[in-house]
């Protein structure tokens, strides 16, 4: 069962679990298209280095069109790990909604009536559409239908914070080693997994 598909069944007996293992499908999806995009960028790198070490006008040319197709070939993974994580975070948004709906068949009906697949596409699709406008947007349609909860945009789309705050900690020469970030990123992860496991129901 396809992402779309999962939106277009609607009424016709969606549950929690079909959710949950799109979810995984997508995730797979994912880790194999930024293997894809790692391999191209090497690629791309080890060509660029290659010309720059060759000075036949003849060679450099057939590697600089090698080059441009790998430069091709990343902008093109790029675009394609930027749809699904849109998909990943709408997938999140539903399972959440339909979780605080406690999985009632109406809760479930109910929130897939407010996706308008079409417009949704159009979301996904577009480059100009950043992650976070992306979330604001299944924000203001999902919800709707938590009947009072706190936005789903508080619950979603911050999962990578702790690794990006070391990120950028690195950057700024507060943490200095790559040992130490990595340590830090893994504690904080931990972290937050331990506390979200604390306030899932039983």
């Amino acid at each position: 069962m396809g992402f779309f598909e999962i939106l277009g069944l609607k009424k016709r007996g969606l549950t929690l679990e079909q959710v949950r293992r799109e979810e995984i499908k997508l995730g797979i999806r994912e880790n194999q298209t930024l293997a894809k995009l790692e391999k191209t960028e090497k690629e791309r790198e080890e060509i660029f280095a290659k010309g720059s070490k060759i000075k036949v006008a003849s060679r450099r040319r057939q590697l600089a069109r090698i080059y441009d197709l790998k430069a091709s070939g990343v902008k093109t993974l790029e675009r394609e790990l930027a749809v699904i994580s849109k998909e990943l975070t709408t997938i999140s948004a539903i399972k959440l909604a339909l979780e605080r709906q406690k999985n009632s068949k109406e809760g479930l009906s109910r929130v897939l009536n407010t996706v308008d697949e079409a417009e949704l596409m159009t979301l996904l699709e577009d480059d100009k559409v950043s992650q976070e406008m992306y979330l604001e947007k299944l924000d203001s349609v999902l919800s709707t239908v938590t009947e009072g909860a706190h936005k789903i945009s508080e619950d979603l789309g911050k999962e990578g914070n702790e690794v990006m705050d070391v990120w950028q900690k690195m950057d700024e020469g507060e943490i200095e080693s790559f040992e130490d970030g990595l340590k830090i990123a893994d504690k904080a992860v931990r972290e937050r997994e331990r506390k979200q496991s604390e306030m899932e129901p039983e």
